[in-house]
């Protein structure tokens, strides 16, 4: 059991290394890491053969001295008592034939399978045990966030006075991941109303998706209050897409609405791209969004946020996955004009956007150095203008060269007009199903099979071994019925 437990960490190993090689595929694609990645899984997986192969070597062991125990009990009984010139008759062999197969069931299968599933459990359960035990993620006592749409529906508040009330209070003395960590922010005070759009900027590593983060109830360790009064929706810096069409992925379970599903869709710039996508909306991204481009899946993972309707924005960078034009789509639609009623909390590199901002927080190592409007930063800080020169620097040397994962690449190329396509059409076009191939397994395969196991000469060497015994069986079987 031993070669047991050791496989299933291997495997565990090798499993974990697949899985983020799969989730990283375009990044070793565009590095040529793919022989370095392919020579880790090849000695984890040799690694993972070897001690499956002592464990099938001990399996088989087991299962021979399993079937072979009566055998072998009655040569060593029945020759001890031919050689003490002892007598027995049937009585005495049956006998001794029920005594020792039923010590075969109860000591060797038995035991033998109690104490195998008895590992197993064990191991489940720790893993289980593991999983429970993790701290809890309940929101803390100093956050607070109310959804006002549950309010209306009880007291039947009216909601443009709900809408006034929507507020966001940060009151934020000191916040870490972890405790006694290296990195907190700290002495970060502000609030903001409808209406408001509050621009947090600072260098690279300076705090920013973390105090996104904190709004949201993430961190653990923290100090202070946060209040978020209103139904809040985060969009976090890196788009979130399953495997599904573009359409479920924008409406998230939501009941549909084709007026807010389309001026969602012009906000985000999305039109656009169902024209030149094989089947619009409808059309299946894959797993992980596989199918759609870095600047498509931010763009359905903003268009996705704004037909939630909620009452408090947290963005995270969202324009950064974009070129200049959509940039700028995207801030004047989606977040100047589409959200203008709304609370809106922008992290972004952009510093173009800065103007339309009621509200800047500069943050520099986790903590807030500078708050204002652009004209009173400007006129009061000269380290708010170099925090922009350099961001600004930062932001063209990403930018050039232009990422491939960036790059508004289109999947298809139809160029055939669907502006007077309707709704029903669009749904009456076909899905990219999966196909499969039809007839009988070619003998390559088998032969492919068994040379990545035992070799061919072996595996048709075990073949033939099979159906001898087969066939002595059944030729027993024949000659004794009468």
């Amino acid at each position: 059991m031993i070669f047991s437990t050791e496989v299933l960490k291997i495997t565990d190993e090798r499993i974990k290394i697949m899985s983020e090689i799969i989730k990283s595929m375009r990044i070793v694609k565009m590095y040529c890491w793919e022989s370095a990645f392919e020579r880790k899984i090849c000695h984890i997986r040799t690694r993972e053969i070897i001690k499956t192969t002592l464990f099938m070597m001990c399996t088989c062991i087991e299962t021979v001295l399993s079937h072979s125990y009566i055998s072998i009990t009655f040569l060593m009984m029945h020759g001890t008592m031919w050689s003490f010139d002892m007598k027995f008759d049937t009585r005495v062999f049956t006998l001794s034939y029920v005594l020792v197969n039923y010590t075969r069931q109860s000591c060797i299968n038995y035991f033998n399978f109690a104490i195998r599933d008895l590992l197993n459990y064990m191991a489940a359960q720790k893993r289980i045990r593991t999983f429970l035990l993790l701290d809890e993620s309940e929101r803390d006592n100093r956050l607070l966030s109310t959804s006002f749409k549950d309010i209306v529906e009880i007291d039947k508040i009216d909601e443009n006075s709900i809408k006034q009330t929507s507020q966001v209070i940060c009151n934020l003395k000191q916040a870490q991941w972890e405790k006694n960590g290296k990195f907190s922010l700290k002495n970060i005070i502000f609030d903001a109303h409808p209406g408001d759009l509050i621009c947090i900027i600072g260098p690279v590593g300076s705090g920013k998706s973390s105090l996104l983060q904190t709004l949201t109830g993430e961190i653990t360790y923290f100090d202070g209050k946060v209040r978020l009064y209103g139904s809040f929706c985060y969009v976090p810096q890196e788009a979130w897409i399953f495997s599904s069409s573009v359409k479920n992925n924008i409406l998230f379970g939501k009941k549909y609405n084709y007026k807010l599903f389309q001026s969602v869709v012009h906000a985000t710039a999305l039109d656009i791209d169902f024209v030149q996508l094989s089947h619009g909306e409808n059309t299946l991204v894959g797993d992980q969004g596989v199918m759609l481009s870095g600047g498509q899946k931010a763009r359905v993972n903003m268009a996705r946020a704004l037909y939630h309707d909620a009452d408090i924005y947290l963005l995270d960078d969202p324009l950064s996955a974009v070129d200049a034009k959509v940039s700028k789509h995207l801030f004047d639609k989606s977040i100047k004009n589409y959200l203008r009623n709304k609370i809106c909390i922008l992290v972004t590199h952009q510093i173009q956007f800065l103007q339309d901002a009621t509200k800047i927080i500069v943050l520099d190592n986790g903590e807030m150095v500078q708050m204002g409007t652009y004209e009173e930063l400007l006129v009061s800080s000269t380290s708010f203008t170099q925090l922009l020169e350099n961001i600004n620097q930062h932001e063209q040397e990403q930018q050039q060269p232009l990422s491939l994962l960036n790059q508004q690449s289109m999947i298809s190329s139809i160029n055939s007009e669907t502006d007077n396509i309707d709704e029903e059409d669009i749904n009456s076009l076909p899905k990219n199903l999966e196909t499969k191939q039809k007839g009988t397994v070619k003998w390559n395969v088998y032969v492919s099979y068994l040379r990545a196991g035992v070799g061919v000469i072996l595996g048709f060497l075990l073949i033939i071994i099979i159906f001898a015994t087969q066939q002595d069986k059944h030729t027993i079987k024949t000659e004794n019925d009468p």
